[in-house]
C-alpha cells in the first residue's frame, strides 16, 4: 500500500467522524427545542386564581383618642421659701429652740437569764396586822370544823319524802369495804296507817321503799289469821359490817351495806304476838301466817331465807334486795 493510499483513508475517516458530529449535535438541538416548546404550551394552559382586590390603607394611621379615666394633672406643689425668707417676712414667730443632741451612752451589758427560782421573783412576805401576826395565822386560828364541815353529797329518799316511812336521812357510813352513802333511820313503815318498828333500823332507801309496800300486804295476812292490824315489829339485824353468817370466810353480807333486815316477830293491836321460831311449826294461825309472810316477801325482795334455807334463819327471817344473776333479776327464796 502506497503512502498516498493510507492518507486518502485517513482523510476519509477524518470526514466520517466530523459528519457524525455534526448530525448528532443537530439532533440534540431539535430535541431541546420540542421540549422547550412544550413547556410553553403547558404554561398557556394555566390559569391563575383570581386576587381578592387589594384594600387601599390610610398613609397615616389615626391618632388614638383620650382615655376619660386618665388622672386628672396633679396641682402645682407651693415652692418652698427657705427658713430665712420666712424669717424676714414674719418676725413675730418664734422659731423652736433647737436642743442640743444627746450623748450616746454606753452600750449596756446584756442581762444574764434569770435562774429557774427566780423567774417569778421572791415570794411576796405576808401582811402583817395590827399585833405583828401574819393574815393567814389569823384566818387560821378563826376557822372551826363545827361551822364548816366538810360538804357532802347524798341522795334524797322519795319513800322518806313522801311519807311511805318515818325517819331522817343520816351521815353516810363508811367501814372499809362496808358502807352507805345516803342511810336512813327508820322508826316506823306504812304511809296511812304506819307500823312502828320495836327499834329503828338502818337501811338504804330502796329497802325502805320495798318495806313500805311489803307491810300493807302484812296488814291484810294479820287481820285474817289474828282478827287484828299489827302494832310494831321486831328486827333482828339491819346494818351490820360483815360476812354472810357472821363467817370469817366467804362473801360480803348484804347488811354490810344497809341492804338487809331480819323479821323476828310481831304484836298485834289486840294483844297477841307471834315468833318465827316457834310460830313457823306452831299454833295453825301462826303458820298460816308466817308462811303467808314468807311468799309476800319473795314477790317484793330479791332474797328472802327462812327456817327452811338454813340453821342460821330459824328465828329470823331474811330480806334483801342483793344482786342474782347476770341482769340481777333472778330472785332467791329460801
Amino acid at each position: 500500500m502506497t503512502l498516498f493510499s493510507r492518507q486518502s483513508r485517513c482523510s476519509t475517516f477524518v470526514l466520517l467522524s466530523l459528519t457524525a458530529c455534526i448530525a448528532s449535535a443537530t439532533l440534540i438541538s431539535s430535541t431541546d427545542d420540542a421540549d422547550a416548546r412544550h413547556r410553553r404550551g403547558h404554561r398557556a394552559k394555566v390559569v391563575r386564581a383570581p386576587q381578592p382586590p387589594a384594600i387601599a390603607l390610610p398613609a397615616v394611621p389615626p391618632l388614638p383618642t383620650d382615655n376619660p379615666r386618665a388622672a386628672a394633672p396633679e396641682a402645682p406643689k407651693p415652692v418652698e421659701k427657705p427658713a430665712e425668707e420666712m424669717q424676714k417676712a414674719d418676725p413675730q414667730t418664734p422659731l423652736p429652740d433647737q436642743k442640743p443632741a444627746p450623748e450616746a451612752k454606753p452600750a449596756e451589758k446584756p442581762k444574764e437569764p434569770p435562774k429557774p427560782g427566780e423567774q417569778f421573783g421572791p415570794n411576796p412576805l405576808p401582811k402583817q396586822g395590827a399585833a405583828g401576826k401574819d393574815e393567814h395565822e389569823e384566818i387560821v386560828e378563826k376557822a372551826d370544823p363545827s361551822i364548816s364541815p366538810d360538804r357532802v353529797y347524798q341522795n334524797a329518799c322519795p319513800a322518806l319524802m313522801n311519807g311511805e316511812v318515818k325517819g331522817e336521812l343520816i351521815a353516810p357510813l363508811s367501814e372499809g369495804m362496808c358502807g352507805e352513802r345516803s342511810p336512813l333511820k327508820i322508826t316506823a313503815i306504812g304511809k296511812d296507817n304506819p307500823v312502828k318498828l320495836a327499834a329503828p333500823i338502818t337501811t338504804n332507801c330502796a329497802m325502805a321503799g320495798s318495806l313500805a309496800t311489803w307491810v300493807i300486804e302484812i296488814q291484810k295476812e294479820a287481820q285474817a289469821n289474828f282478827g287484828a292490824e299489827i302494832e310494831s315489829i321486831t328486827t333482828g339485824s339491819d346494818y351490820q359490817c360483815r360476812k354472810v353468817n357472821n363467817g370469817h370466810k366467804g362473801r360480803v353480807s348484804e347488811h354490810a351495806f344497809a341492804n338487809a333486815v331480819d323479821i323476828v316477830s310481831f304484836k298485834f293491836k289486840n294483844g297477841k304476838t307471834t315468833e318465827l321460831g316457834s310460830g313457823w311449826k306452831g299454833k295453825p294461825e301462826e303458820q298460816t301466817f308466817w308462811r303467808a309472810l314468807h311468799k309476800a316477801s319473795c314477790d317484793r325482795f330479791m332474797t328472802v331465807i327462812g327456817p327452811d334455807g338454813d340453821a342460821a334463819h330459824q328465828g329470823n327471817l331474811h330480806l334483801d334486795l342483793g344482786c342474782h344473776g347476770r341482769k340481777c333479776e333472778a330472785r332467791l327464796c329460801q
